[in-house]
């Protein structure tokens, strides 16, 4: 047999030398890695430059910064392995250039046997340009620039814009008012008042939200298909809390230096001003002095001034309050509510049929509407009514579901209604897809239940109570009757909505549009704690994260830290092992929701968190209790990276 012949790796000094110079530059880059259950780092940079050729020989990334062997391990992969576009072979060079000299010493006589000449001299310029350009690449984007970068931004003035800022973030006012509230503040010298909202209180993004205009919120307000076209010419201001990872690199490093105030690991300050071109920017000093003085007038105004009456609901007022600010007193003046908005006039989404998302393949067709198989179905039998002019209307909407243009589902909605006013299906498409505000919406939703009420007629809702929805020519009132549950409910009719829900609930028990869903999230809004608690065993059986998740909620409520609450927790972690982890904060709920669900995976979770974290709040030690029960009261341990101290900015913490 043959003997395989085994290669052995070339030490450098059995490669060629040409003639080249090359220099090191090392680099602690300004971007983040943020692997699994560890702690974020900053990665050390290597960049290899060959001085002769005028290009780049090697870039290699190191977790911490390197000692001499680590360097050497990575030069003498490059030599052996350059760049494909410097070699398809390896070579030596006959100089490399440091910048440090302590590196270069450490290195000498190794790289002397080899044949190459270490020296040290100063990096060239263009090594900061690569550095730079290699930064914003793993970013994804340029760095924001740093708030002393503001012409007539002082130190203190920030130390004390972050000690104000740290104090809301601690009295967390986001947790029991919402962004529906509107407050009107004035900080003098200025004479109009700017409006503030507050963000947070579905546990995604937290901060303040700005307006210098009335005029600025009554447009984002309007806007539904495109926010970024929303925001005020001269941009739209936020005050947001992050973590170290998406912070200024200037910030961190200012901070740093002179000690500014942070509450916490997720509570760093960056108040950034948005554009319609997606470019971001900083506030300027004037609105950084009315950020420092509203922050603590509003504190303030919230614990004297604001007087609940009921829930999520406060009454009226406005109040003068002076604030203590490093450069004196300021007298402060809150309205509230700052606004009113109609909610009845806000824009309906209107789904673009036939257009793929941007992630998806453009040439997959779109899917087919699941309301167009019913026309098949009552080709089978079934489904038909007693008026012929109806059956035909009918049929016509089982076209419009099936086409995927949407001016022909529309032209067709209408020659339904020319033929049968009692066709609820065309009323249902055109709140869809024709109304241009909730109220227009509304209107037709409740045509169409009315028409569906007529079609069927009052003796079949006494013979067919409770098996509604199987009946095939329910199912078009069903369906106006569920968007007009649900659009009272986006308003504040809550009242109404809740009755309509139960009363689907009392002819489709089965409940195959999945009201309860909605229902169970209206009575926790509304305190209704007994009466959710009675749907939930009404719908003793069901196994989603909405019910077990409240389940346990509920019986923590009711018998606190109890064998009973902790039998139902167990049971809900089984079903959705997730949940807390965004309930407690441990993971972020983000801003855009999933773009499907996977039953018991984060997805899921998700769509939980960020629709009953509210009402987690509201119970007191609730959530705390599921942070004991979970293991999650103390946060997850994390690989520490103590090596040379490179831990990221130290912060002062109260």
């Amino acid at each position: 047999m043959a003997r395989r012949k085994i290669r052995r790796k070339k030490t450098p000094d059995q490669l060629p030398q040409k003639p080249e110079i090359w220099q090191v530059a090392f680099r602690e880059l300004r971007t983040w890695i943020v692997p699994p259950d560890e702690e974020p780092y900053r990665p050390f940079g290597m960049l290899v430059l060959n001085l002769t050729r005028e290009m780049i020989q090697g870039l290699k990334l190191f977790e911490f910064e390197p000692e001499p062997d680590e360097v050497a391990t990575q030069l003498m992969e490059v030599i052996r392995h350059p760049e494909k576009h410097v070699s398809r072979k390896g070579y030596r060079p006959k100089e490399i250039r440091f910048d440090n000299e302590h590196m270069a010493e450490a290195l000498k006589e190794r790289f002397a046997a080899w044949g190459i000449r270490l020296t040290v001299a100063p990096l060239v310029e263009v090594a900061g340009h690569i550095f730079n350009d290699f930064e914003e690449h793993l970013r994804g984007g340029p760095d924001i620039p740093g708030l002393l970068s503001v012409p007539g931004v002082t130190p203190e003035l920030i130390g004390d814009l972050f000690e104000a800022a740290a104090a809301l973030y601690r009295a967390a006012p986001w947790e029991r008012i919402s962004d529906e509230h509107t407050f009107a503040i004035t900080v003098p010298p200025e004479k109009k008042p700017r409006f503030l909202k507050l963000m947070g209180y579905a546990g995604i993004q937290y901060g303040l939200a700005t307006y210098k205009r009335w005029e600025d919120i009554e447009q984002l307000y309007m806007m539904v298909d495109d926010v970024a076209e929303g925001l005020p010419e001269d941009g739209g201001h936020s005050f947001l809390f992050h973590d170290v990872t998406t912070t200024p690199f200037d910030d961190l490093e200012a901070i740093e230096e002179y000690g500014w105030e942070v509450a916490g690991e997720e509570a760093y300050p960056v108040p950034v001003v948005f554009h319609r071109d997606g470019s971001v920017s900083r506030p300027t000093k004037q609105d950084l002095l009315w950020y420092r003085a509203a922050i603590r007038g509003l504190l303030a105004f919230l614990e004297k001034h604001l007087k609940p009456r009921g829930v999520d609901k406060f009454q009226d007022t406005e109040a003068d309050v002076t604030v203590d600010t490093h450069a004196g007193q300021v007298r402060v003046h809150i309205r509230y509510p700052g606004g009113t908005l109609p909610p009845e006039l806000r824009p309906v989404l209107t789904p673009e049929w036939g257009a793929a998302d941007d992630d998806e393949d453009d040439d997959l067709p779109p899917l087919p509407d699941r309301r167009a198989m019913e026309g098949m179905m009552r080709v089978f039998g079934g489904g038909s009514f007693d008026d012929p002019a109806l059956n035909e209307a009918q049929d016509l909407m089982y076209q419009a579901w099936e086409e995927t243009n949407p001016a022909r589902r529309i032209n067709l909605a209408h020659r339904a209604l020319s033929i049968s006013e009692h066709c609820a299906d065309a009323y249902v498409l055109l709140a869809e897809e024709e109304a241009d505000n909730i109220a227009r919406a509304l209107e037709l939703y409740k045509k169409g239940m009315e028409a569906g009420e007529r079609a069927l007629g009052k003796d079949y809702f006494e013979k067919y109570e409770g098996h509604f929805w199987g009946l095939l020519e329910t199912r078009p009132y069903m369906r106006a009757r569920e968007g007009y549950a649900r659009f009272l409910a986006q308003i504040g009719r809550t009242e109404e909505a809740i009755e309509h829900y139960r009363d689907m609930l009392r002819l489709n028990p089965a409940d195959n549009q999945g009201n309860r869903y909605a229902l169970l999230a209206l009575l926790l809004q509304s305190n209704r704690f007994d009466q959710a608690q009675t749907l939930l065993d009404q719908y003793a059986e069901d196994g989603l994260a909405d019910f077990v998740y409240t389940r346990a909620l509920l019986a923590f409520r009711k018998h606190g830290d109890s064998p009973e609450a902790r039998a139902a927790l167990q049971e809900a972690l089984e079903v959705n092992e997730h949940v807390p982890l965004y309930l407690t904060g441990r993971r972020a709920i983000p801003v855009k929701p999933p773009e499907y669900i996977v039953w018991g995976g984060h997805e899921e979770a998700i769509l939980y968190a960020g629709a009953h974290l509210p009402h987690w709040r509201r119970i007191r030690g609730a959530l705390a209790w599921l942070e004991t029960q979970t293991g999650l009261g103390k946060k997850p341990k994390r690989k520490k990276r103590t090596k040379r101290g490179r831990r990221g900015s130290r912060r002062k913490k109260s």
